[in-house]
């Protein structure tokens, strides 16, 4: 058969199977229509085949370019295609700038077409009509959003190189947005930053002038995503840009894709600008405004030394928080009694020291090495666990009423673990030093921010030199206090007013208490919070049963049989935490269920209304 008789037939069969059902209709969703469509009536071996996903939106609703902007996901392709075919990703055509609001998206509205070229081998057999299948999910917004998917295929007939086979229907659609991809350039660019602003310079011949031009950033988080200035002087292009609030790493190079829409006529160009090492960088993400801010002019930090100097300050400025005050009247106490005695003194000031040092450096280390698991984790981590919130809500409590006159610290009380914080010595002035940095960590100080945004994106050893920097301005001023006589001479001596003083520090731990058990409650619940609380009950009555043995110095059998039991009527609660906290009747678990993808899948198929609840209490 002629080689064009033989083309003819095939452009004949494909159209057939396009017009007859040969692939899923329109597939019709909440306010979006789509279909896979081919620009061709047959696809040819051996060389590549555009074939799209037509997007048809309703008024006034849109879907997402590769960068989305302020907020949405882009559009995504699953393919199943026969073996050794091969899909690219999608070819994505010149975005638009979307406003709502005060957000800006990237994306398109209309009708739009996402092409992808699709490379069939030179040895598939020719003739018999293949099917290609895709899978896409998208996000579809108008000022609220609604995720969506479909399942498609399209089956087309294959014919052999050199063969040309006939236009689709959709095929002018199609080379629409193959004409609107971004056309690569030899322009030079160059970028400059300074504070919060980013300037990228374009130099080369064929620039397009500023009229309707826009420019977008393919990586997202570099650049506000407001509308840029754009200039023209005698040497090229200049666009001014805000950076990203959400700005955490410069890019090794910014690929920049310009927009000008004039009369109808969409024209894009891509342009890659090196950011050059010398470039200010920013503050990373994850940081208090505040705290950004404070980085200097324009809030970034340039080297290691900086990052540790801001961690030194940060440190010092986290005695002022309130997370952090309880156990500084701790070891306010400890330098009352040891003011005027300063080899005692500077002994302790080095323990309380190497206490916060180590916790810092024990804490950054666990999070590095989660991290590095993959787990999303940042400061303060360690709060995520309600064991060891509900542990701390029992030595808060425990400490407090040792303060109160309740019991005296010293007593073997296995599993409390009070003692190693509280009193004099070395070993006290350690844990009160451990127990300040573990403490801390809800705590974010003014300078910190950025130390820890820096350190976190750094090597091992720079990060937790700069954990250690935190701890050492966190006990700076106990370790100045110590060694610094003239200060100490400041103090009162000891006297009876220290134990009228020691009853008041007990009220900042006791009120920190209260805190940890509401972060408790926000975290398994009411049912459970309330076991917990009857453990804190029977710990407090197991802690005066014990101070009331030691006014009367019996310890008989049956009073240490009496206070094993009532800790294990207080520890009870915290083994049986976890199982608690996920009976379906406990904070309201009829209603509540745990998040995750699958659940949520079957609860939209089933036709369940969901109502997804996001907290960082």
């Amino acid at each position: 058969m002629p080689s064009c008789l033989r083309t003819l037939l095939l452009s004949l069969l494909g159209l057939l199977l396009t017009t007859a059902g040969g692939h899923a209709a329109v597939v019709a969703t909440e306010h979006l229509k789509v279909e896979l469509v081919a620009e061709k009536t047959a696809l040819v071996a051996g060389r590549a085949n555009w074939l799209g996903l037509r997007l048809d939106h309703e008024a006034h609703w849109h879907t997402y370019w590769a960068n989305a902007g302020d907020t949405g996901l882009p559009t995504r392709f699953e393919w199943t295609l026969p073996a050794g075919w091969n899909a690219g990703a999608i070819d994505w055509p010149a975005p638009e700038r979307l406003q709502i609001g005060e957000l800006f998206n990237f994306g398109y509205s209309g009708e739009n077409v996402l092409p992808v070229r699709v490379d069939v081998p030179a040895d598939t057999a020719v003739g018999s009509p293949v099917t290609l299948r895709l899978r896409a999910s998208w996000l579809i917004c108008k000022e609220e959003c609604i995720p969506g998917k479909a399942d498609l295929n399209i089956t087309l007939p294959v014919t052999a190189a050199g063969s040309e086979p006939a236009d689709s229907a959709a095929a002018p659609a199609l080379r629409a947005a193959l004409a609107q991809r971004p056309v690569e350039t030899d322009w030079t660019a160059s970028i400059t930053s300074s504070g919060d602003r980013i300037a990228i310079r374009l130099r080369g011949n064929g620039l397009p002038g500023i009229a309707s031009l826009d420019a977008f950033a393919l990586q997202p988080q570099v650049l506000a995503n407001a509308p840029p200035r754009i200039s023209v002087d005698g040497e090229g292009l200049q666009i001014d840009a805000v950076r990203s609030e959400y700005f955490t790493a410069a890019p090794a190079q910014l690929d920049l894709v310009l927009v000008q829409r004039d009369a109808g006529r969409v024209r894009a160009w891509r342009v890659a600008a090196p950011w050059s090492a010398t470039t200010p960088a920013a503050p990373a993400a994850g940081t208090p405004d505040n705290a950004a801010g404070t980085a200097g002019d324009g809030g970034a930090i340039g080297s290691v030394g900086l990052a540790l100097l801001l961690a030194l300050f940060g440190g010092v400025v986290l005695n002022l928080m309130p997370c952090v005050f309880p156990v500084l009247s701790l070891k306010a106490l400890s330098l009352a009694e040891t003011a005027h005695a300063p080899a005692a003194a500077r002994r302790d000031g080095l323990a309380y020291l190497a206490g916060a040092v180590a916790g810092f450096i024990a804490l950054a280390a666990i999070l590095l090495a989660l991290r590095q698991a993959g787990q999303s984790l940042g400061w303060g981590f360690q709060l995520q666990s309600p064991l060891l919130v509900a542990l701390l809500a029992y030595l808060m409590v425990a400490m407090g009423l040792s303060l109160s006159g309740g019991f005296i610290i010293g007593a073997r009380l296995g599993g409390v673990g009070q003692s190693l914080a509280d009193g004099q010595g070395t070993r006290a002035a350690f844990f009160t030093g451990l127990l300040a940095c573990l403490v801390a960590s809800p705590c974010t100080a003014p300078f910190m921010g950025p130390a820890l945004g820096f350190a976190l994106t750094q090597s091992t050893p720079v990060a937790l030199a700069v954990f250690a920097a935190l701890g050492v301005g966190l006990a700076l001023p106990i370790v100045v206090l110590s060694f610094v006589p003239v200060l100490a001479r400041w103090l009162p001596r000891p006297g009876a007013w220290m134990d009228t003083f020691k009853q008041v520090m007990a009220w900042p731990l006791y009120l920190t208490a209260v805190w940890l058990v509401w972060v408790l409650m926000r975290q398994v619940g009411a049912d459970a919070t309330a076991a917990v609380l009857l453990g804190l009950v029977a710990l407090v009555a197991a802690l005066l049963f014990h101070g009331r043995g030691q006014l009367r110095a019996t310890r008989t059998a049956r009073r240490r049989i009496g206070l094993a039991l009532l800790l294990l009527l207080a520890f009870a609660p915290l083994s049986m935490l976890r199982t608690l906290a996920a009976q379906p009747g406990s904070s309201d678990g009829d209603t509540w269920q745990a998040w995750t993808p699958q659940r949520l899948d079957e609860l939209r198929r089933a036709g369940e209304p969901v109502f997804v609840n996001m907290t960082a209490a």
